[in-house]
This record gives C-alpha cells, sequence and structure tokens, in this order.
C-alpha cells in the first residue's frame, strides 16, 4: 500500500469529490446549450461557482472556470500586461515564483517589459526593494499566497499597501493554487488582489479543473477565444462534473483538516528530531501542510529512490520544477548549496495518518544510514 506525502504536487480526490463529480457526469446537456437539459447543467455550474468564490471571498461573477492553474496565471499575466502597460512597463515578480507566472512574464521582455524580481529571502518578502522597485511606472506584480516549495505565506496586505502607497497603477496578481483554502487569512488576503489563480487538485478535487478570480472592474482581451463561454473571458465548454468536484473538494477543506494536518506536521518534525542532522527549512508564516527539510548526508534523489522503493512518495521540488538543474527557489530562500542538494519536501493532507509518518521517518533514516555520507 503506498504511503504518499506528496500533497503539494497533486492530492488524491477525496470521496466527496468523487461523488459530487459522479454527479455531475449525469449532468450531459452543453451548459451553453438554452433547452432544459443546458439549463439544468447551467444550475449546477453556477451552484459550484458560487460556493467557490464565496471561499474565495469575491462576487460569483468574479470567478472563472479554467482548465488548471497554470493556464489561470498565464491569463492573468497576459491578460494584465495588456490592460496596464500603457502606464509602465515594469513587471514585478517574487524571486520564488510558480513556472507558470515566471515563463510568461519573462515571455512578456519581447514585448518591452522589464522584469525585476522582488527577494523573500528566508521566506519573507522584502518591502523594502519593493517600495524602491515600484517608483518606476510599472504594469504588474506577481506574488504567490504561498510557495509550493518552502510553504512560505506571503503578506499580500503589506505588497497592496505598498503599492498603493506609491500612487501605482500596477495591477496585482496572486498565485493561490497552493494556499487556498490552506493559508491563515487566505479569503481576507485574495481581496487584496486584482486577480487570482485556483487549482482543484491541489485540495482533493480532480485534476484539469482551475479557478481564475478577476475582479468586475477589469476587462483585460481573453486567453482563450472561440466559443464565448465564462463570460468571453475563457472559451471552451466547461468542465461541469469536475468543477462540481472542485467546489466540493474546497467547501470540505475547513478547520478540521487544517487543523488535523497541523497536528500530523507537529509530530512529524519532532519525529525528524530524533534522527538527528535534519536541517529544518520553516519560514517563519508557512502552511502546515509544507514541510521542507535537509537531510544532510544524503542527496534528495537518492532519498527520493530508497523511499520509492518502498512505497513511500515524497518530492524534493515541486512537480513543474523537478527536471531543473538547479532549486532557484531554494536558492532565493537563501539555503547553500549542500542543504539545497540534500533537501525534501513533505507534503501533509488530513488523509495521512501516524503510521504513515512512523514509516516516512523510519524510511528516511535508514535511507541516509544505508547511502549517504554524515
Amino acid at each position: 500500500m503506498a504511503i504518499y506525502f506528496d500533497n503539494a504536487a497533486t492530492t488524491k480526490p477525496s470521496a466527496t469529490a468523487v461523488e459530487a463529480f459522479i454527479q455531475g457526469t449525469a449532468l450531459y446537456g452543453n451548459p451553453s446549450s438554452p433547452h432544459a437539459l443546458g439549463a439544468e447543467a447551467r444550475r449546477s455550474l453556477e451552484a459550484a461557482r458560487v460556493t467557490l468564490a464565496g471561499l474565495a471571498g469575491c462576487k460569483s461573477e468574479e470567478f472563472y472556470f479554467t482548465a488548471s492553474g497554470t493556464e489561470s496565471n498565464n491569463s492573468a499575466v497576459y491578460g494584465l500586461w495588456e490592460l496596464r502597460k500603457r502606464y509602465g512597463k515594469r513587471v514585478i515578480l517574487t524571486d520564488s515564483e510558480h513556472p507558470s507566472v515566471k515563463e510568461p512574464c519573462r515571455r512578456l521582455e519581447a514585448q518591452g517589459a522589464e522584469i525585476v524580481y522582488l527577494p523573500t529571502r528566508g521566506g519573507v518578502i522584502d518591502t523594502d526593494f519593493l517600495k524602491e522597485a515600484i517608483k518606476t511606472p510599472s504594469a504588474l506584480v506577481c506574488v504567490m499566497l504561498a510557495n509550493n516549495e518552502t510553504g512560505a505565506v506571503y503578506d499580500l496586505k503589506a505588497v497592496r499597501d505598498v503599492i498603493n502607497g506609491a500612487g501605482s497603477r500596477a495591477l496585482l496578481h496572486c498565485d493561490a493554487v497552493q494556499g487556498f483554502m490552506k493559508a491563515e487569512g487566505c479569503k481576507q488576503a485574495l481581496r487584496q488582489a486584482d486577480t487570482a489563480a485556483f487549482s482543484a487538485h491541489k485540495l482533493h478535487g480532480l485534476r484539469g479543473v482551475g479557478g481564475l478570480m478577476l475582479k468586475s472592474n477589469l476587462h483585460p482581451p481573453a486567453f482563450v477565444v472561440g466559443g464565448g463561454q465564462e463570460k468571453g473571458i475563457r472559451s471552451g465548454t466547461e468542465n461541469l462534473a469536475a468543477a462540481a468536484a472542485f467546489a466540493a473538494a474546497a467547501k470540505e477543506y475547513g478547520k478540521d483538516a487544517l487543523e488535523k494536518v497541523k497536528e500530523l506536521r507537529a509530530y512529524i518534525e519532532e519525529k525528524l528530531k530524533e534522527i538527528g542532522n535534519v536541517g529544518f527549512n520553516i519560514p517563519p508564516k508557512h502552511l502546515d501542510g509544507i514541510l521542507n527539510i535537509s537531510l544532510r548526508g544524503i542527496k534528495s534523489e537518492t532519498a527520493l529512490n530508497c523511499l520509492s522503493a518502498q512505497g513511500i512518495y515524497i518530492s524534493a521540488s515541486s512537480a513543474c520544477s523537478s527536471k531543473q538543474a538547479e532549486n532557484t527557489v531554494l536558492a532565493a530562500y537563501g539555503l547553500d548549496k549542500a542543504d539545497r542538494e540534500c533537501a525534501l519536501r513533505i507534503g501533509i493532507s488530513p488523509l495521512n495518518t501516524k503510521e504513515e509518518a512512523d514509516a516516512l521517518v523510519t524510511a528516511l533514516a535508514e535511507a541516509r544510514q544505508r547511502y549517504g555520507r554524515i
């Protein structure tokens, strides 16, 4: 039986989400069709939208369904740039952003954008740097809600205060894929953003559906065009069943889930301290569901292979960055090369147990003893 602690990469769909998906597949009418079957499907889609918008702290008409968090991030970056580039060519993003934000920003350089990276050393936004950077006319600021590798929760209110204090016309985009429903004060934080990206599969929903929050006063050009669905913002027939599952999973991920994750994380930390020579890469404000450690004495890849052979699954970095030669996020965090080379990311979910945690820690200790150099 698999022991899965890679929940920052993706999560097992919950029973509640699967049931909602099954019910959604029975509504096979196209939500855009004017007949009764279409209307029934449309009502289900709108119910999911209302639920997710309420959890995200926005109006239902400000929440759009997409196919992924990556699509949502791309849509926001390109769209906001088009809206604001006439006011300034600078684009500011944290040095630890997800590739689905970082790569679109890099592409904007071909359109004249000046990319500036905002330091996040120690998992904290450098607001003094931002105050200086924003003095140059800027189009866009991108700050994620929670980092997908360190679990660092960034202060969006402080970022918004800097933007407003400078009188900047820059818009604020937030990649909320990892932090949605998991970060303390999530709803209040998201109200600081002009746009935000979400993804169902990070909280026990299904892959293939995401969300985009877009403030109603903004009207960027559509990223996906064609059929005019989602009020023209995102064309393509909506994945109704997956959207219903997304709403069900997000609604279920409440206080009880967060408390269970917090308790299990504390348990894992204590057990890891017992095996010794473990570096804990923990930001001052962080998600309980992401525990980044440096298991000193053994390279990350070796440890992962040892655990995988036993049916225990964790990771060394985000799935979208796993093929990179260098972990730029941990470098931005401030880890030296030695600790980066033995870094591991433990992703904890409410579905994990203490028995699984015991097996994980034992396997890590045995892997280092057998293959490591201490």
